[in-house]
């Protein structure tokens, strides 16, 4: 027997394993997420978890004065209210459960940054519906839930008090219904149902509008091209009727007191100025990857200071890839937040394990450029692409203009489950046509995933 015919055959036995043992594997794949998780909450060195902004302060004026909050009543309060809306029950649940009332705003705080929590389940579980909808079966199936169940940037997001996870739960059940049912006709059901979770989506944070946004595109292109215009119409219709009613509020609010639609605190509102005069990110790096100048920023001998006084930080895809598949040493060096409380006391997390997890990480990154480029033409993908294409030019868009802290791979989670449809989709490409690259990406996959889970359990005890 050839070589060759011994790789097929071999390949054939492991698909075939993976097959039968789906179930087990995916049970074992949660198991583990959810036991990692309860770690990460149980040793949180906060009552509000891993969190970069203090939208926490929001929830607290609603519980104390009854109203939302204004956009100058704190330096996060700008932002859409959906969050403090739904984070209020488990913020005065909690603190109803304190003993005594110097605990009682811990306990508000511990039970409202269990939102994360919810919603990290939301995305992993739309984050399977998605592969499935795609045919992902045995093994690529099993690879990409535990891609995503152990993204480190969605695993430490499972624990704090931040809109941008409750968004990226959204964002996950709105790509999910749009791509199931909307490359067909779509019922008026359906409609209903995009335009509601796009409401709930720009109720949430301005960057939740990528969803309505991207749902006109795709009916423009329906009507334009057809078939069955006046179907899409419709359905558009609907939908942008209903996103507006859910989700306008804010911005009508923020045009009768600032005359303009997406008012911001601080350097956050240089990104959405629409003038002709925007600084176009003079002082980020577009062509730079400076790993070994990251490695610096971790262990005991890492270079002092907040993340954005780091040079490395102005290299964008260094820090977007370093904040994805690590914490930067955000939450791992005292004085990375620029808190001067210094929330977060140092990690001890081995280096090696990290420079693993971020080297591996390339694997995947590179794998879904692939998938996004062989998979451009295929219409049931036409949704991913779409809200890919317009959620990174938008996020560009906005950073570019800012000088500190815009520079997050968080803004960019809710495309964590396109992420792991698109690695799989080029992982299976490679197998198809180069069967030996096809293992050797595999074999560095699943090195990757060990890894990684290597890593989480040292960040969530360390």
């Amino acid at each position: 027997m050839t070589h060759d015919a011994t790789l097929e055959r071999s390949r054939g036995l492991t698909t075939k394993w993976f097959r039968a043992h789906e179930r087990t594997c995916l049970i074992t794949i949660l198991v583990t997420a959810a036991v990692l998780r309860g770690l990460l909450v149980a040793c949180s060195p906060t009552s509000f978890g891993y969190v970069w902004d203090f939208y926490h302060d929001g929830v607290r004026i609603l519980w104390q004065t009854g109203h939302l909050p204004a956009s100058t009543d704190c330096w996060q309060c700008y932002h859409p209210p959906f969050f403090y809306i739904a984070g209020l029950p488990l913020y005065a649940f909690g603190r109803s459960t304190a003993p005594d009332s110097a605990t009682s705003d811990a306990h508000g705080l511990r039970w409202l940054a269990g939102l994360a929590l919810v919603s990290s389940a939301i995305t992993i579980y739309y984050g399977y519906r998605l592969l499935r909808l795609f045919r992902c079966r045995g093994g690529s199936l099993i690879l990409g839930v535990a891609l995503l169940a152990s993204l480190p940037v969605l695993f430490i997001s499972s624990y704090g008090a931040e809109a941008d996870v409750v968004l990226t739960a959204i964002l996950s059940a709105f790509i999910y219904y749009l791509t199931r049912d909307f490359t067909g006709p779509g019922s008026v059901t359906a409609a209903v149902r995009l335009g509601l979770l796009a409401g709930l989506g720009a109720a949430t944070k301005y960057s939740g509008l990528v969803a309505l946004v991207s749902v006109v595109i795709l009916f423009a292109i329906r009507i334009v091209f057809g078939p069955r215009r006046i179907l899409a119409a419709r359905s558009a219709t609907i939908v942008v009727v209903l996103c507006l009613a859910v989700g306008a509020w804010k911005y009508v609010d923020n045009y009768r007191h600032y005359a303009t639609f997406f008012h911001a605190n601080g350097s956050a509102q240089q990104g959405f100025s629409f003038s002709g005069n925007r600084a176009v990110g003079h002082h980020y790096e577009f062509t730079t990857l400076r790993m070994s100048e990251l490695m610096h920023v971790f262990g005991p001998r890492s270079t002092r200071g907040a993340l954005t006084d780091l040079p490395v930080y102005d290299s964008v895809f260094t820090t977007l890839h370093a904040l994805a598949w690590s914490d930067m040493s955000f939450f791992s060096e005292p004085d990375r937040h620029g808190d001067p409380s210094h929330p977060y006391p140092r990690k001890r997390i081995s280096v090696g394990v990290i420079a693993a997890v971020l080297l591996l990480g390339f694997v995947p990154e590179l794998l879904a450029v692939v998938g996004f480029v062989v998979t451009i033409r295929r219409r049931l993908f036409r949704p991913l692409a779409i809200i890919s294409l317009v959620a990174v030019s938008a996020y560009a868009w906005w950073f570019m203009s800012q000088e500190a802290w815009a520079l997050k791979t968080k803004y960019l989670l809710f495309l964590a489950a396109p992420f792991v449809v698109y690695t799989v989709s080029g992982l299976a490409y490679i197998w198809r046509r180069t069967p030996r690259l096809g293992v050797a990406a595999a074999v560095l996959m699943a090195l990757l995933l060990a890894a990684t889970n290597v890593y989480l359990l040292a960040f969530a005890i360390a």
